[in-house]
Order: C-alpha cells, then structure tokens, then sequence
C-alpha cells in the first residue's frame, strides 16, 4: 500500500506484552531474502521523500546532548536528504509551554519533540501529539512504539547505582538493594532530587513493584534512615559529585554515564543491581506541524538502522534490537540484567501512580 504523504495546514481541531520480533528459522538463502525484504518495507516511500524535500526542514524541539548526539544527527540526516535539520534545545517543561503557546495562538512552530518520557502525558491530554508510527520500528519491540502511536522509542536508559572507586573497593560495594541499607552508606549515598520516574520516585515505584507493597514500604522506611542527600542538579550532575569523592554512591544514575566517564579516566562504576529502572527517550510528531512529511522521514531516519548507530556511538542503548550497544554491557539484552520499565505514560506527576510515589518520597525522604 503507497504510503500516505501528509498534507499541511490542516485545521487545529482536527481529531487527535512486550513481544520480539519473530525469528525466522530456514535455509541460509531464505533468511537472506527475509532480511533484504524487512529492509526493503521499512525504507521510507520516494513519494514521502519527495514531499519531505518541498517542505525543505524540520523544527526540532530536543532536550539531547547537543555535541554528543544532536548535532551528529542533523549533518548526517543533512547529508543524506538535503533537508536541513533545524533543532531548539528544550527540556520537557518549556517544550510544553512553547507548543501549548503556539497551538494557542494556531500558529505551530515545532514538527517534532523528543523527551524522556514527562512531556507526553499533558501533550497527550492537550491534543497536541499527532499519533505516528514509523515504518522502520515494526521490529522494535512493543514497549518501544505503543498502540496509541504517540510516541516512538529512540533509545532506552537504565537507572542503577554507581560508586567512586577510589573511596569505595569493588568486593564492598554495595550489589542488591538490601546492600544499601549497611550502616557504613548513611549520609554517603546521592540521588536527584528530580520529580519523576528517573528520579527518586521511580527508585520508589521499583522497590513497590518488585517487592510488593508491604515488603516494599518497610525496606523504604528503612532505607529513609540512611540519610541520602537529594541534590537538585539531574543525574549527570550526580555521577560527578560521586566522581569528585563528594559521595561514595550515587542512587538512581544511567548506566552509560558511567560507562562514559570510566573511559575517559573517571573512578567510577555502576553495579547490575536488579532490577534496574528503564527509561525511554521518545521522540513524538507534533500536532498540525507545519512541514509533517519532512517530520515524518526525520523520525524514519531516527529509527532506521544508520540513526541507531549514531544513537549508538554517542553511547546510549539503542532501541532496535538489531544494534548492539557500543558497550553491550548496558543493555539488557547483552548486558543479562533484568529491568522494570517505568513508560512515559504513567510519568504525569498529578497522577497514579507516580502521585503515590511521589507522596511516599516527600514524607519518608524529607
């Protein structure tokens, strides 16, 4: 079936488990057909090129490492269609007040918006995501692209606890999570204070799932009493505190940012304490964006087997199950740990269950 190319300028009111892919087993010959067919029905339709190449752009609405992953992205997406890739640094709270602004006033300016997942409930609810699936992520697993279409998965992250090496010796770091509550850790242990599901509250809502709620709360009351330090700057901001010797751990920290500050020389490792918290980096279309056809083969490109391996140099944990991470440790599938992923639709702070957590959090955590 041709693919359908968008056409713009459509009215603001305009109407808004977990599985592989099958593997398939036969002749050498056969597989290689099978594979050269994927890719064949995965590659965006000329006729959607062509639409994207008249609309000549795309606003890009990213809250990304900009040297890291973004501008990477844009020459190579650049240099392969011609189409310039225009990007506006934003965290989820301001790219929700610009696109809510501009939907306002009818007069969108952003195409396309990625977040880690906070941003897509109360875009959700104000009608602003245009429901999207991009033909190459059929492969991805399903906790990757959702039903709903709102949103596609770029990458998945992987919330653990890291420790300095130079104040805390391998054989005495702490491995599970009853290991956090040795008295020898209280006041030495760091987390964000971020409110949301990569944060504290999605350390708590992963204790509550794993152990249940009774066995839960009692471990939670416990680990209270080990006195961690919310700092207010974001995970990264935590690592190097601990990198600095300022704390000997670090709660609730992405597992590559470790993995990147050890290369380049950093005391510092992460500990496979399972189950990790996953968190999705999405990237959704915006509703009634003004060059859709060109959003749209933007975010092909994202999911296609060459926007996954930049994703994959800057070091984060590709979502196609056909790119390994550069260090396959920090992933799941290479890297054997367990996780429990905590989606961008349960990331809304006015709601169940991340109101729970956070309640928990305030009161037990002050």
């Amino acid at each position: 079936m041709p693919e359908k190319v968008s056409q713009p300028d459509r009215p603001l009111g305009e109407d808004m488990v977990q599985t592989r892919r099958d593997m398939v087993a036969g002749a050498a010959c056969a597989s290689i057909w099978l594979a050269g067919n994927r890719a064949a029905q995965a590659a965006p339709s000329q006729a959607l090129i062509n639409a994207a190449k008249a609309e000549g752009k795309v606003v890009w609405y990213t809250g990304m490492i900009v040297k890291q992953l973004v501008r990477p992205l844009v020459e190579a997406f650049g240099a392969k269609y011609g189409i310039e890739l225009k990007y506006a640094t934003a965290g989820d709270s301001e790219t929700v007040l610009k696109l809510t602004s501009q939907a306002r006033a009818r007069r969108m300016e952003a195409d396309v918006f990625d977040s880690p997942g906070t941003a897509i409930p109360p875009l959700t609810k104000a009608g602003l995501i245009e429901p999207f699936a991009p033909s190459g992520a059929a492969k991805y697993d399903a906790k990757f692209r959702p039903p709903s279409r709102i949103y596609t998965a770029m990458y998945a992250l992987y919330l653990t606890t890291a420790y300095n090496t130079a104040r805390v010796k391998p054989d005495e770091a702490p491995r599970t999570y009853n290991d956090l509550l040795d008295p020898k850790w209280k006041g030495r242990m760091v987390w964000t204070d971020t409110r949301g599901i990569s944060g504290p509250p999605g350390f708590i809502g992963n204790i509550l799932k794993t152990m249940g709620q009774e066995k839960g709360m009692a471990y939670l009351s416990k680990l209270a009493q080990q006195k961690i330090v919310r700092d207010p700057g974001n995970q990264r901001v935590v690592l190097d505190k601990v990198i600095a010797g300022q704390f000997a751990i670090g709660l609730m920290t992405y597992n590559h940012h470790a993995v990147i500050s050890k290369d380049r020389g950093a005391p510092v490792a992460w500990v496979k304490m399972e189950p990790l918290v996953a968190n999705l980096g999405v990237i959704a279309l915006v509703k009634n964006a003004p060059r859709p056809n060109a959003a749209k083969l933007f975010l092909e490109y994202l999911v296609s087997d060459e926007g996954q391996k930049i994703i994959r140099e800057a070091g984060y944990p590709p979502a196609d199950p056909d790119v390994t991470a550069k260090d396959p440790s920090i992933s799941p599938a290479t890297g054997k740990f367990s996780t429990t992923l905590l989606a961008p639709e349960i990331s809304s702070q006015d709601s169940e269950p991340l109101a729970s957590w956070l309640k928990i959090y305030d009161q037990m955590f002050k």
